[in-house]
């Protein structure tokens, strides 16, 4: 894992923290970040690309299916 890859991973950790963290929903800090650090938008879920790239790595390779 290259340098670049794990620091954005270690902030994506810090943040995911900090998020989760009991903010007083009226303390300005609160207020800023639901203003300025929205959250991630839900992943897409793995089985349906995963399946298909199988359903192409089979077929390039000649592999049974």
């Amino acid at each position: 894992m290259s340098k670049r890859a794990r620091r954005r991973r270690d902030a994506e950790r810090r943040g995911e923290r900090e998020r989760a963290a009991d903010l007083e929903p009226d303390d300005d800090a609160a207020r800023w970040l639901r203003e300025h650090d929205p959250a991630p938008p839900p992943q897409a879920p793995k089985s349906a690309r995963k399946s298909k790239l199988l359903h192409q790595w089979r077929r390039r390779s000649g592999g049974a299916g």
